[in-house]
């Protein structure tokens, strides 16, 4: 999947790369951050709101990466817990967050999904809006991973089952997935589907998980 490599972290395409700041640049806005590493989720949905500015990690000149993109929600995130490699011609690359490291060299590498599809653009081009929901996963530089999205009642009654479906957006758009193992579920079905039933009342964190996906969570209310 070099490609995608190439456009993630070298900050989307070269017509991209080469617009300048103030074209991608656009007020502070409020969106959801979630981090997942190899093995682990390093930071659940997290809603974070841009600054003004620029960031200027790996030597990026002061107005290159604005902090109102995907850089500067990672940054707010991860309370500047990341590292990058030097700028250059394509923007940023990420190598390092909360710890994790995936270097260039290396077999893994930094992917960023915006509303659990591939970004059009790198970090420092990527142009936010309201509600949006940013992923920043560790993915395998071979082989193509998508994001698993899973969907559920925002409600539910204690006792009862409910249905969750499991799907991912390929190049041809949202498709069912199955063999996905949903925590306190089942399996999904050819159809993306399982039941889970929920014992007690509250809030019921739900999370789903297949090799060569990317993990989801999913938080239902129960009453």
């Amino acid at each position: 999947m070099k490609s995608s490599r190439t456009i993630v972290l070298g900050g989307a395409c070269i017509a991209l790369a080469l617009t300048p700041a103030a074209a991608v640049a656009a007020g502070p806005t409020t969106v959801s951050v979630r981090i997942e590493g190899k093995t682990r989720t390093l930071l659940p949905a997290t809603n974070v709101r841009t600054r003004s500015g620029s960031i200027t990690k790996g030597g990026a000149p002061a107005g290159a990466c604005p902090a109102t993109t995907a850089a500067g929600a990672l940054d707010v995130a991860t309370h500047h817990r990341w590292q990058s490699g030097a700028y250059g011609a394509y923007g940023l690359s990420v190598t390092s967050v909360l710890g994790e490291s995936h270097p260039f060299t290396s077999t893994y590498y930094w992917s960023i999904f915006v509303n659990d599809r591939f970004a059009s653009a790198g970090i420092c081009g990527l142009k936010l809006h309201r509600g949006e929901q940013l992923l920043f996963a560790a993915v395998p530089d071979k082989g193509t991973e998508y994001p698993i999205v899973l969907s559920t009642p925002a409600h539910v009654t204690t006792g009862q089952a409910f249905t969750v479906k499991a799907t991912y957006f390929g190049a041809k758009g949202a498709k069912p997935l199955a063999g996905v193992s949903v925590k306190g579920g089942g399996v999904t079905n050819q159809q993306g589907m399982t039941t889970v039933t929920a014992a007690t009342a509250g809030k019921l964190q739900l999370t789903a998980s297949r090799t060569g996906y990317i993990r989801a969570e999913a938080t239902v209310t129960v009453s």
